[in-house]
């Protein structure tokens, strides 16, 4: 009887469990060389997984021949959790891409970090040996820790004060991002087979902007703004007339007394009633009150008119232009009215006032 040789197709389960187991070996060696590299500070668990699914990605990369997507994937890992072994899978995958600058600066890496390890120290001298003449070097010194982009790519794989990066020959745009903020950046021009040292500052602090002032408004042309003028007077029009009407109340109360003066009693009931008497005469003495009354009322008039005048002038505030009459140019006519006593007593009225005498 033949035997027969059949072909099991892989059972995809089997296909999940030896990847997961692939991922939990990662993870122990990441972890392991993490914790007994005294240079490196200890990564958080979750660091150590992702780094573990990035070296499973970069492993599967490799063994598909995608050189560039594995150095990637390496990369990563490294910086999640570094170690030599990550690193040493780096530069292999970037020289297999045939990407030979960036090989090399992984390589000037590997040896300030892990120069005492002997399977670094051979990869590193062999990636060195084979890249250094076709490449430009340089040796980049931050006064704060930074890292370096060339190109728009990130070539350093962490902050720090001291870089060695290498470049193809040709015009390149190095930029420099500070820890602390802030960026700067120049332009090389990478001779072939040189090294060159650069040193970088970061930039001084943006000064604090104050705020904006607001712009005046112009006004246009066919606005017109206008303002009242302030009231400097205190008192309206109402106080004057007021005081206006107490005045010529009180002119008509001293033109009163006054008729009442010269006719109550008289100045012939006192000639004839006071022959002989004098001054002691009562027609005389009710005269003589009657004077002295006319003649208080003829000073609050008098006072009355100067308050008014001064409250028109000079505290009241008119709202409206008032036109002005004309004064006459002859003064008014004076009616003076004389009565003569046995006694010598006169009264004077007059439109200004009223005044007696006995």
């Amino acid at each position: 009887m033949r035997g027969k040789t059949r072909s099991f197709p892989t059972c995809p389960r089997r296909r999940a469990v030896a990847r997961g187991a692939a991922l939990a070996l990662a993870v122990a060696a990441l972890a392991w060389t993490a914790s007994s590299s005294a240079e490196e500070t200890q990564p958080s668990a979750e660091r150590i997984k992702a780094a573990a699914e990035e070296f499973d990605r970069g492993r599967r990369a490799y063994l598909a021949k995608d050189f560039e997507q594995a150095a990637g994937h390496f990369e990563n890992a490294f910086r999640d959790a570094p170690s030599k072994e990550t690193l040493r899978l780096a530069i292999r995958a970037r020289r297999d891409a045939k990407q030979p600058a960036r090989a090399a600066t992984l390589a000037a890496l590997a040896e300030e970090k892990y120069g005492s390890d002997a399977q670094t120290a051979q990869l590193v001298n062999e990636t060195l040996a084979e890249t250094s003449a076709q490449l430009s070097e340089y040796v980049v010194q931050c006064a704060a820790p930074c890292t370096i982009a060339a190109d728009s790519r990130v070539v350093s794989q962490s902050d720090a004060l001291r870089h060695r990066v290498f470049l193809d020959p040709g015009v390149h745009d190095l930029g420099v991002s500070f820890q602390q903020g802030g960026s700067v950046s120049k332009r090389v021009e990478a001779p072939k087979g040189t090294s060159t040292s650069l040193a970088f500052e970061p930039p001084p602090a943006p000064r604090p902007t104050s705020a904006p002032t607001a712009a005046p408004v112009a006004a246009t042309p066919s606005t017109t703004v206008t303002t009242s003028p302030p009231n400097e007077k205190p008192l309206g029009p109402a106080v004057f007339f007021i005081a206006t009407g107490v005045t010529v109340a009180a002119g008509a109360a001293t033109i009163v007394s006054g008729i009442a003066t010269q006719n109550d009693p008289g100045p012939d009931a006192v000639r004839r009633g006071c022959v002989g008497q004098g001054e002691s005469c009562a027609l005389y003495q009710r005269g003589q009150d009657a004077e002295t009354r006319t003649n208080v009322l003829l000073g609050v008039t008098v006072g009355a008119a100067v308050v008014t005048a001064v409250i028109g002038v000079f505290y009241t505030q008119w709202t409206s232009a008032t036109s002005t009459s004309s004064a006459s140019s002859s003064p008014p006519a004076r009616l003076i009215r004389s009565s003569t006593s046995s006694s010598g007593a006169s009264i004077r009225v007059s439109p200004f006032g009223l005044s007696g005498r006995f």
